[in-house]
C-alpha cells in the first residue's frame, strides 16, 4: 500500500467513522481544511470510500475516538482483535505500518527501540521508495538471544524497508553505575546518535511492562526479580526507551540499572510519538505513558482500550 493511500484511508476513517469535521481532521494530520476536503474527494474518486471504508484491518471507530478524547491524544486507533496475544500483536503491527505510511515522506527521521511491537511493524512494512529517510536507534542493545527483537537489528531492517540510512547506538542498553553511564553518554559517537534521536520526526515504541509475560527486558536478562520488586516499590509500572516510569509518567530510577539512552523528553517532543500495545494486562503501563505525554498516538487492541477507559 502506498503512503498516499494510507493517508486517504485515515482521513476517510476520521470523517466518516469518527464523525470529525474537516477542521478537526486538519489538526490531527497537520494540514489545512481545504487539503482535507481534497483528500476526501480523492478517497471517493479512488473507491476507498463507497458505502463502506475499505481498510485492510477492522478497527473500532467509537473506541478509537473515546481514547483520543479522554487522553487528549493526537490520534488513536483501536483494532478489533483476537483474544490471542500473538494475533493481536500482528494486527497492531499492520495498523502501525499503515498509519506510519500515511505520514512518512522524504527527508524524515524515525526513532525506535526494541521488542515485539516494533518487530511486527518492521515485518509488515512494504519495501518503499522514499528518499533520505533516517532510522535512529534510541537506546543501546539489550543483547537478547532472539536478535529479531533487538534494536540494532530492527533499526537496520527498518532503514532497508524505507530505502533509507540508519544510526546504531553502539552500546549496551544498561550499565550498572551512574559514573559509567555518564562516561558512555560522553562518547562522541554515542552523543551524536542521541542528538539525532532528539530531532526525530516520529518515534515508534512498544509500551513495556514489568510483568513477566511477553517481557523483552526479562528475556534479555536486563531485569531480574529483585529489580522488578525494587522498581514496583518505587511506583514503577512500565518502561519506554529503557526508562522506567510511574502512573504519572514520571521516571523512576533503579540504582543498578542506568540506561544508555536519551531522556524521555525525546518522546514528549516528537511531533508524532506512537505507542503500540495489546492486552488488558498492560493497562497500567499504558495509562502511565498517556498521563506522562510519552505518546501522542496510541495504537492498541480492544481489550486494552476498554480497560483504560474504565
Amino acid at each position: 500500500m502506498s503512503s498516499k493511500n494510507s493517508l486517504l484511508i485515515r482521513v476517510a476513517e476520521l470523517y466518516y467513522q469518527h464523525k470529525l469535521n474537516q477542521n478537526e481532521i486538519a489538526k490531527i494530520i497537520g494540514t489545512s481544511r481545504p487539503s482535507v476536503s481534497r483528500l476526501l474527494d480523492e478517497a471517493r474518486d479512488q473507491g476507498i470510500v463507497t458505502f463502506t471504508i475499505n481498510t485492510p484491518i477492522k478497527k473500532n471507530a467509537s473506541l478509537s475516538e473515546a481514547i483520543r478524547m479522554k487522553y487528549e491524544l493526537k490520534d488513536a486507533v483501536v483494532i478489533t482483535g483476537s483474544p490471542d496475544y500473538e494475533t493481536s500483536m500482528a494486527n497492531v503491527g499492520k495498523a502501525v505500518s499503515e498509519y506510519l505510511l500515511g505520514f512518512l515522506h522524504d527527508n524524515m527521521s524515525i526513532g525506535i527501540t526494541w521488542g515485539q511491537a516494533v518487530r511486527e511493524l518492521v515485518n509488515c512494512l512494504p519495501e518503499t521508495n522514499f528518499e533520505n529517510i533516517l532510522a535512529v536507534q534510541l537506546i543501546g542493545s539489550i543483547g537478547v538471544l532472539d536478535q529479531s527483537l533487538d534494536g540494532t537489528e530492527l533499526v537496520y531492517r527498518l532503514a532497508k524497508k524505507l530505502n533509507g540510512k540508519y544510526c546504531i547506538l553502539n552500546s549496551p542498553a544498561y550499565v550498572t553505575s551512574k559514573q559509567l553511564q555518564q562516561e558512555m553518554l560522553d562518547q562522541p559517537q554515542i552523543k551524536e546518535v542521541i542528538e539525532y534521536g532528539r530531532k526525530v520526526d516520529i518515534t515508534v515504541n512498544g509500551i513495556g511492562t514489568l510483568e513477566p509475560q511477553h517481557n523483552t527486558l526479562r528475556k534479555a536478562g536486563s531485569l531480574n526479580n529483585m529489580d522488578v520488586m525494587a522498581l514496583k516499590a518505587k511506583g514503577a509500572v512500565g518502561h519506554l526507551m529503557g526508562r522506567m516510569y510511574n502512573l504519572n509518567g514520571v521516571e523512576v530510577q533503579r540504582e543498578n540499572l542506568y540506561p544508555v539512552a536519551g531522556e524521555l523528553d525525546i518522546l514528549r517532543n516528537a511531533p508524532i510519538s506512537i505507542g503500540c500495545v495489546v492486552s488488558a494486562d498492560r493497562a497500567e503501563p499504558t495509562i502511565g505513558a498517556l498521563n506522562g505525554k510519552l505518546v501522542n498516538v496510541l495504537i492498541c487492541d480492544e481489550a486494552l482500550a476498554l480497560k483504560i477507559l474504565e
